[in-house]
């Protein structure tokens, strides 16, 4: 019995030494696990807030065509669309043109005597058909 009861303190010093060894090596191994699964975690929360807005406005896309689609299935609506893409009449429709001001002519300027007689050496010289 006295040989169970008795411990050796060296044998014991020296084991508590490598097991706060392998405990430290293993607290880093999880550490650094831990770290790079929060930073994934973060990503991925990212990308999923990302996807959802994508997703949102996808939804809202849809809708918007889907409005389009029924209104064009209506005569109106397909009139409406041809006549803001196209310039058409029906037959007895006439066209009415609104001007806000009036608008004057250009005044037309009469050309220098250097010009008119600039001119008319130069049409000396022009072939005529």
């Amino acid at each position: 019995m006295k040989e169970f009861q008795h411990s050796d303190d060296k044998t014991t010093k020296k084991y508590s030494k490598w097991v706060l060894l392998l405990l430290f090596v293993l607290i880093v191994i999880v550490g650094r696990s831990l770290i790079s699964l929060s930073t994934k975690q973060i990503s991925s929360s990212e990308e999923m807030r990302l996807v959802e807005a994508k997703r949102l406005e996808l939804e809202a896309r849809h809708e918007n065509l889907t409005k389009k689609v029924v209104e064009l299935n209506t005569n109106e609506g397909l009139e409406r669309e041809i006549r803001s893409k196209f310039d058409v009449i029906l037959p007895g429709e006439q066209v009415i043109m609104v001007v806000d001001k009036e608008v004057q002519a250009p005044i037309k300027e009469e050309p220098s005597v250097i010009k008119k007689l600039w001119n008319g050496v130069v049409g000396v010289f022009k072939k005529k058909p």
